[in-house]
């Protein structure tokens, strides 16, 4: 991975969700349509690990959501090349569920 600003996909069972996230210096900092995102990874070679941390900022009746929580901490692990990659996450809330991401580069940051 790249700094820069990434689009994820994630989800699980159907449901998904777009995020938008600003990757720098191992610092992810974002938002999707219902969680503030923040976290943290390290990289070696072409894989990765960290963790997130979603904190709701809006209730959305619309929106079908992966774990119907206002804090969610998640740890990840994955691989990816310089511009793409996709991971998987560990939600510590709830025992067993696993989230699938990817995401691509979307462009860079000054």
């Amino acid at each position: 991975m790249r700094d820069g600003l990434y689009k994820a996909h994630f989800g699980i069972e159907g449901i998904t969700h777009l995020a938008i996230v600003s990757v720098r210096d191992g610092i992810i900092i974002g938002a999707d349509v219902t969680h503030l995102i923040t976290g943290s990874y390290q990289r070696k070679g072409n894989r990765f690990k960290g963790r997130i941390v979603l904190d709701r900022h809006c209730h959305r009746d619309d929106v079908p959501e992966i774990a119907y929580l206002d804090h969610i901490e998640a740890d990840f692990e994955g691989v990816g090349g310089h511009s793409f990659g996709e991971f998987t996450a560990d939600v510590a809330e709830k025992k067993g569920l696993k989230v699938k991401a990817s995401f691509q580069w979307i462009s860079g940051v000054g």
